[in-house]
């Protein structure tokens, strides 16, 4: 897990340093909980700002074992649905993964849903979320040539080498990119957006993990991935509402409406 942390800026000198930085999570990050039939999840979230955060999941079972988790995040700018979708926890881990398919039905993802303690268990009932979905990659190059896109699990891009499900291999065209600074580590990354053919997805990458030719608006991306995402609530989409987009008019709207008798 140490290593998807490069794709927020934070690099690690020993595992003391890891420790520390799980130990300031729990005392400064967001409280969140939510109860189990075995124990509590405890969820800790330090927003770092710009979207960039850290969790710590702590499990606290019914007989006083604990268990604890640091693992890094980025809330995603652009929501997407998926339907149908699944999700596994992992109470000892700190864990909870969502396997699921996009809202075409024909893409898979799979991924680290980072703020389950956040959305509680309400969230099971629905046949189809809203999530922001975002890659963290340690490593990625960067191609001026087209490039054949692709999204695939990392394991049938390795020829079946056992890897974390939730890892993935992509080939994109860059729709948009930003600079974004670590405030807490003074790392530079990017934010890229790209178009991989299956899905558009965002992806986070160091400016020192970056390879290849200049990054621009229309090159291509490859890359491998560290998947994870976050279920929206009411107040994320009232968050992200920009008003009115003025490239529609009016009459298009009107074009929606049909009487029925």
């Amino acid at each position: 897990m140490e290593i998807a942390f490069d794709a927020i800026g934070i690099e690690f000198s020993n595992k003391n340093a890891f420790n520390a930085l799980a130990e300031d999570v729990g005392k400064r990050g967001e409280i969140s909980r939510l109860k189990r039939k075995s124990g509590v999840l405890h969820g800790r979230c330090l927003k770092l700002g710009e979207g960039l955060e850290i969790w710590n999941v702590l499990y606290e079972s019914g007989t006083g074992e604990v268990f604890a988790n640091c693992r890094p995040g980025f809330r995603a700018r652009y929501p997407q649905e998926i339907s149908p979708w699944i999700l596994t926890e992992f109470d000892e881990d700190g864990e909870a993964v969502i396997h699921g398919f996009m809202e075409t039905g024909e893409t898979e993802v799979l991924f680290e849903l980072q703020n389950l303690t956040e959305v509680g268990t309400l969230i099971l009932e629905q046949n189809s979320i809203k999530v922001g979905l975002c890659g963290l990659s340690h490593r990625a190059e960067v191609f001026n040539k087209q490039q054949r896109l692709f999204w695939q699990s990392y394991d049938e891009a390795t020829l079946n080498i056992i890897a974390d499900e939730n890892i993935w291999s992509l080939c994109g065209r860059v729709l948009a990119f930003d600079a974004i600074r670590n405030p807490l580590s003074g790392g530079e990354l990017y934010w890229i957006y790209l178009d991989t053919g299956k899905l558009k997805l965002e992806v986070l990458v160091g400016k020192r993990k970056i390879k290849g030719a200049k990054l621009k608006v229309g090159s291509y991306l490859k890359a491998d991935v560290w998947l994870q995402g976050h279920i929206l609530n009411k107040f994320d989409f009232r968050s992200t509402y920009e008003g009115v987009d003025l490239s529609y008019r009016t009459v298009d709207f009107w074009k929606k409406f049909k009487r029925l008798n």
